[in-house]
């Protein structure tokens, strides 16, 4: 279809297809990926498919650059179509209407839930008084940080209706990551308009203060914003207590793996529930894929002249590494890479694109 799609768009008067820096970051995502299949063990299979990731990440490239704001709107209104009727059918579940469902099991051993088919429920929130939001995602932070970064590609747009599903979704995730990027977001996207970030960074902290003070006192404190935000932000013995992407033993095994020789190339791990972040990305693949993946997003972010969009998507990007280490995926990584090439004159395109269209066929 993505071959197919290219050979159409050559008939057109005005191809979409016209970047030519394409060249060096495909090569640098298909070294990275192919690395990343051999030091994972794949198979035949696992190593083709990074071949068929490099195309989509070739026509992404090829993509006009002042298109890309349409991109990010079509994703996010896609997203959106999605997450309406998944968030209809959750508040039925919990306003306590009877609803089908049967048992999933993903991952081997490591996700377990009851499918309702319009959104999952994770087993282990069964008895909980509210349950997570996580759509067909599987964990509200996958959720959380998608709806995140759509919502970063469409600053000054936060007001139209699937925007508001995206970040009515992110909200009830109840996921600490999440909440973590949009508040990033929220600034960077002032700051990329140029805006005066002291008094709305004033109104901010306020909002939250009233937000944080209310959930203390809302039910006597039991309530999920408590239980599941504000008690992992507390600090316990030096550490952030939500800073737990990782086991206590993959921490010892890491401080150990860092003064070794393994390093270079990164160590064979054996595969822990609960083990996340960057360093796992570096136990996994070493210094080697961490710089093939740093200059991979130098690469793909460096043609873009929209100097702030760019350092924000850098941000989250990192913020994102750090918790997760997920950067390749294409539901972040395409919604990133339009924030990086669309600046404050791109918010009109789309309305003004549709006006020249119809000139366009009339001459």
């Amino acid at each position: 279809m993505l071959g197919i799609a290219m050979l159409v768009d050559r008939t057109t008067r005005k191809s979409l297809f016209t970047k030519t820096n394409f060249l060096a970051p495909c090569i640098i995502y298909l070294l990275l990926t192919v690395y990343q299949s051999i030091r994972s063990g794949n198979n035949i299979v696992g190593l083709v498919m990074p071949v068929f990731y490099t195309y989509i990440f070739f026509m992404l490239y090829r993509y006009d650059k002042s298109r890309l704001l349409r991109l990010s709107t079509f994703i996010a209104k896609s997203v959106a179509i999605i997450l309406v009727p998944s968030l209809f059918f959750f508040i039925l579940f919990l306003l306590g209407f009877p609803l089908p469902s049967r048992d999933l099991v993903f991952g081997d051993y490591f996700y377990s839930f009851t499918n309702y088919y319009f959104f999952l429920l994770d087993d282990r929130q069964l008895f909980a008084f509210i349950p997570r939001f996580q759509s067909v995602f599987p964990e509200p932070t996958y959720l959380g940080s998608t709806c995140a970064v759509l919502l970063l590609s469409q600053r000054g747009r936060w007001k139209r209706w699937y925007n508001i599903v995206l970040l009515t979704a992110l909200l009830i995730s109840f996921s600490l990551g999440a909440y973590v990027y949009i508040t990033a977001i929220i600034f960077l996207n002032l700051w990329v308009k140029g805006r005066k970030i002291l008094v709305n960074l004033i109104i901010t902290i306020s909002l939250i203060g009233a937000f944080v003070a209310s959930s203390f006192f809302y039910n006597g404190g039991d309530n999920l914003v408590h239980d599941l935000i504000l008690l992992r932000l507390e600090i316990d013995d030096g550490e952030l207590a939500g800073n737990n992407r990782t086991t206590e033993s993959f921490d010892v095994d890491f401080d150990n793996y860092i003064q070794s020789s393994d390093i270079l190339f990164g160590r064979d791990r054996v595969a822990e529930f609960g083990d996340s972040g960057y360093k796992v990305f570096i136990y996994d693949y070493g210094l080697v894929g961490l710089a093939l993946l740093i200059l991979f997003y130098y690469l793909s972010f460096s043609p873009s002249d929209k100097r702030r969009s760019k350092i924000s998507a850098w941000f989250v990007a990192a913020m994102i590494f750090g918790v997760d280490a997920f950067v390749l995926w294409l539901g972040r990584f395409i919604p990133l890479y339009c924030a990086a090439f669309t600046g404050v004159e791109d918010e009109s395109e789309e309305s003004n694109e549709l006006e020249t269209i119809p000139h366009e066929h009339t001459t």
